[in-house]
């Protein structure tokens, strides 16, 4: 047994393996080592990481949540609930929101055992930069506006456990050097 959100999908066929690639229904997946995530997160440079972030953010916004509509069958609260128990199940960490404005589109996220950030060793800087861009992704398609997530704390650099803020762009404040490091001004 992997965990139950997996088991439920190989009991009904939906977590295969064919023609050397693994799919979840129709959606293709790999399995990497943290390794891999962690030599990017430690590469310490906020430009990279900028370009990391939106390119995983738009992915999210564009593809996946066409093949979560169509594949899963899930939107709003339902949707929301989904992708939080399938970034979970993944082993990105326990993501919990911790307060969630619908009407402001904003929410404050908590992660616990992050493992890019638990394993990090070496970064300068929020390490989280796959799953700030997840949460931005999934946040827009939530709330159907455009948002960003800044991550706040980052185990890697300390805290006990890495907490993001997902709201608007015009929301942050720019004059913060956290704020600047993480997302673009446009």
């Amino acid at each position: 047994m992997l965990n139950s959100f997996y088991d439920k999908f190989i009991f009904t066929n939906g977590l295969q393996y064919k023609h050397n690639n693994f799919y979840l229904l129709n959606l293709p997946f790999v399995i990497i080592p943290v390794d891999a995530l962690i030599g990017i997160a430690e590469v310490n440079d906020s430009k990279l990481n900028k370009d990391i972030y939106y390119a995983v953010k738009n992915s999210i916004k564009g593809s996946l949540k066409k093949e979560f509509q169509i594949n899963f069958g899930v939107s709003g609260d339902k949707g929301l609930e989904f992708m939080e128990t399938y970034f979970t199940a993944s082993g990105w960490g326990k993501l919990q929101s911790t307060n969630l404005e619908f009407e402001k589109n904003r929410a404050l996220i908590s992660v616990d055992n992050s493992p890019v950030a638990i394993n990090s060793k070496n970064a300068k800087l929020h390490a989280d930069t796959f799953i700030r861009g997840f949460l931005a992704g999934i946040f827009s398609i939530y709330f159907k506006k455009d948002v960003e997530c800044v991550e706040v704390k980052c185990k890697a650099l300390g805290e006990t456990h890495c907490d993001f803020i997902v709201k608007p762009l015009e929301e942050f404040n720019f004059e913060k050097k956290l704020v600047r490091e993480q997302l673009n001004v446009e």
